[in-house]
């Protein structure tokens, strides 16, 4: 099975020299080394978050219309025109891959601005458990609004 390619980063040369000496010393591949050591760094806030998002919260029978008015009261307005074709693939990366596979989306295809709106409602919907199917629901109405405001 092909692994999922991720968006490249930059990192010091000092930096990529300790971590192949060090890949060396624990006879590691780079990947692997880089990989552990992030995981080891990140908050535990975070790898719960990463953690929530590869279960499906589909099975969500209990998600209330008092909870989803909740949830669309936190979104508000969005803010900004957010570009009809990157919606489109943002809500079809929904329905094959989840929040992560979306949240992937936004990271490698959108500018700053977009990318941080479409996370703060990406968040909003998954620190809420709102089921990815209605989140996409949610976003095509997102859509609607904003044509009517043009």
């Amino acid at each position: 099975m092909p692994s999922v390619k991720y968006t490249r980063i930059e990192i010091s040369q000092e930096a990529y020299i300790a971590l192949e000496a060090e890949a060396i010393l624990q006879g590691k591949t780079l990947k692997k080394l880089a990989s552990e050591m992030i995981l080891n760094g990140a908050s535990k806030k975070a790898l719960n978050f990463v953690r929530e998002s590869t279960f499906s919260i589909e099975a969500n029978l209990n998600f209330s219309k008092d909870k989803l008015s909740s949830v669309l009261k936190d979104i508000g307005e969005t803010k900004i025109k957010l570009d009809n074709s990157i919606m489109e693939n943002v809500q079809q990366s929904l329905v094959d891959e989840g929040y992560q596979g979306a949240m992937l989306y936004v990271a490698q295809h959108t500018a700053s601005v977009q990318r941080d709106e479409l996370f703060r409602i990406l968040t909003t919907f998954q620190l809420n458990k709102v089921p990815s199917t209605m989140a996409v629901d949610i976003i095509k109405s997102l859509n609607r609004v904003q044509v009517d405001k043009a």
